[in-house]
């Protein structure tokens, strides 16, 4: 990918959205990890190849980018993980 393309699905998962924040992190020797994330904790992700091309991504979409999880943006995208909730679903051992 080049770094002046943002990747199609990216752009819709912000279009449809509200709230959408971006989470930098490495991933691999030489990618980074993009993660989007709604105000419902809905996410999607995608793998670049430098940190600076994820956040020239995150700029080109016009939202909020974050190097590392936020204590706000991690208990928001476990909201919808029905492992966790008391009386959930077990894991089994």
């Amino acid at each position: 990918m080049t770094t002046d393309r943002v990747p199609p699905e990216l752009s819709r998962f912000v279009a449809g959205r509200a709230g959408v924040e971006a989470v930098v992190q490495r991933c691999g020797r030489e990618t980074f990890d993009l993660v989007l994330i709604d105000a419902e904790g809905n996410w999607t992700r995608v793998v670049l190849g430098s940190k600076e091309e994820a956040e020239r991504v995150a700029a080109s979409l016009e939202i909020a980018v974050h190097e590392g999880w936020t204590e706000d943006l991690a208990l928001r995208m476990n909201r919808r993980d029905h492992w966790n909730r008391p009386g959930g679903q077990r894991r089994a051992l």
